[in-house]
């Protein structure tokens, strides 16, 4: 990256003597992170963060989920993930019911301005998606969506995965 007069100019490639640009692992790094930098910028337009984003599309379908298995799937620590939901009760987002197999723990669900809120935000994370993975073709995102679905086999948490 070249600063020039206060911006920022970036270059095609990484220059070859830069030996950790050849790692996929820093690269699916690195390139996470930029994009969740542009969707955290995106979205706080529309009031939101993306952890909320994240938990909001979580709760959107399949099973239901406790605030365990939020905290498992979105690698957040428990006790944020208490935050958050605390959070999203306020704003009526999500609703606490008792799992009825278990008293001791509660299920999560999403209301209707909860999934609102969720159309807003996907309407907003898409749009930048788009353009982030805007040079590479639409069979090129497929590959790429089958790649990291090959790579994260195994690796969900139970509670998301089919019985």
């Amino acid at each position: 990256m070249v600063r020039t007069g206060g911006t920022e100019q970036y270059g095609v490639f990484p220059r070859e003597d830069f030996l950790i640009a050849e790692r996929p692992g820093y690269l699916l790094h690195k390139a996470g992170l930029v994009l969740v930098e542009d969707v955290e910028k995106a979205l706080g337009a529309v009031g939101m963060r993306i952890r909320d984003f994240f938990v909001l599309a979580a709760l959107a379908g399949g099973p239901e989920l406790s605030q365990q298995d939020l905290s498992r799937l979105l690698n957040l620590d428990p006790t944020t993930v208490v935050t958050v939901i605390d959070e999203m009760e306020r704003t009526a987002y999500v609703e606490r019911r008792r799992n009825p197999a278990d008293r001791r723990r509660y299920n999560l669900i999403l209301t209707e301005s909860g999934r609102e809120a969720l159309a807003t935000a996907d309407r907003v994370a898409t749009k930048v998606e788009s353009a982030f993975f805007g040079a590479l073709s639409e069979d090129e995102r497929g590959v790429l969506r089958k790649m990291l679905g090959t790579l994260m086999a195994g690796r969900w948490p139970a509670s998301v995965c089919a019985d």
